[in-house]
């Protein structure tokens, strides 16, 4: 009878959904704009390839288009009268090098790495952006959303804006030449080894590590310390 009993109630429980997987035909690319609330991998270095995996409803509704060199990753609306799915979706993509990253909404987009000539990231929601190694001759930076940018490497002239309540997380990367500027609530943390020019005129705090040579304009109600001394 207790066996029977336990029979039934193992029955009852739900059995785990396995995730579902899906490949994808892209063309190559060097700028993604991520648009859709989704985490988003990319490898650089490597030939174009494109797979995902997660709830099999948010799979179907990617959207990937290229056109030129850019990607953009959007979702499809979902039918009129379907209710369910939209489960956490990864996608994973590969590209020889990714040279300009946007982030809109609350999704995730993280690059390997970014080199050569030139790059430029740009948040505009409350995702999070990671960047895990630059090389750069010239970094552009720019964040209107309340999300985090993180970023780690080495960079020539890097240009910095902050306009909104988002967080620069770079003390991990090193700026030869620093130009900050910070017009909102959030923060900008960076290292910068040779000068750095710093425009202060929000809430929010601008926090220069290194040796850098500093210029500073402190307008704003925010904290700004460069150079090891607080300005």
């Amino acid at each position: 009878m207790i066996r029977a009993a336990l029979i039934i109630a193992f029955a009852a429980l739900p059995v785990p959904t396995l995730a579902a997987t899906q490949t994808y035909t892209i063309t190559r690319f060097d700028s993604v704009r991520l648009d859709a609330p989704i985490r988003v991998a990319i490898t650089s270095g490597k030939g174009v390839t494109a797979s995902g995996e997660g709830d099999r409803e948010a799979l179907d509704r990617i959207d990937m288009k290229v056109s030129g060199n850019s990607l953009v990753i959007r979702m499809k609306p979902r039918p009129s009268g379907q209710k369910g799915g939209g489960g956490p979706v990864t996608l994973r993509l590969s590209t020889d090098d990714v040279r300009r990253a946007t982030l809109t909404g609350g999704g995730s987009l993280s690059i390997d790495r970014m080199k050569g000539t030139r790059g430029d990231i740009m948040l505009g929601g409350g995702g999070d952006l990671t960047i895990g190694a630059v090389a750069l001759d010239q970094f552009n930076i720019l964040l209107s959303g309340s999300g985090r940018v993180t970023v780690a490497g080495k960079a020539g002239r890097t240009d910095v804006r902050v306009s909104g309540p988002g967080t620069l997380s770079a003390e991990a990367l090193t700026a030869r030449d620093a130009r900050l500027t910070n017009e909102g609530t959030g923060s900008i943390a960076i290292t910068a080894s040779a000068t750095a020019d710093v425009r202060a005129y929000g809430s929010g705090d601008v926090i220069v590590s290194g040796k850098a040579a500093c210029t500073v304009v402190h307008n704003g109600a925010g904290r700004v310390l460069c150079g090891g001394d607080e300005r």
